[in-house]
């Protein structure tokens, strides 16, 4: 694969493994004492790569 569609291919995934990724962690550290704080780092991590699915969406369609 060459390193062009490679480059492609990880920008593409990568929002979508910040939303999984983000929303496991924050299931996982909830119910962990004091993990509240952590949770909504964790969530503001999925919101970040919902935000930027959005965004590529948007610009894709103009």
């Amino acid at each position: 694969m060459n390193p062009i569609r490679l480059g492609r291919t990880i920008l593409f995934l990568l929002p979508y493994v910040l939303v999984v990724s983000g929303v496991l962690a924050a299931s996982k550290v909830a119910g962990a004492p004091g993990g509240s704080a952590a949770a909504l780092q964790a969530l503001g991590i999925a919101a970040i790569g919902g935000i930027w699915i959005w965004r590529r969406d948007r610009s894709d369609k103009h």
